[in-house]
């Protein structure tokens, strides 16, 4: 366990000291990396793949309903 402690210490330490490093160049990781992405395409992409998901599962739906239907008849 003591071994896991430590380099849980230095994962950390290494992590705070990039996050310094890129707060005192004056960029943000996360504003840097929202400005490398073109999120007009993104939201358009995830529409599209949320659309495309809902009528899959929608006919899977409707198969289901229908085989209840003939077998209630």
């Amino acid at each position: 366990m003591n071994k896991f402690v430590s380099r849980f210490a230095l994962v950390g330490a290494g992590v705070s000291l990039v996050a310094a490093q890129a707060h005192a160049a004056g960029t943000d990781a996360i504003s840097a990396a929202l400005t490398a992405i073109d999120l007009s395409s993104v939201v358009t992409t995830v529409g599209v793949i949320g659309v495309a998901v809902i009528g899959i599962v929608m006919a899977f739906k409707g198969i289901d309903l229908g085989k209840r239907a003939v077998k209630k008849a």
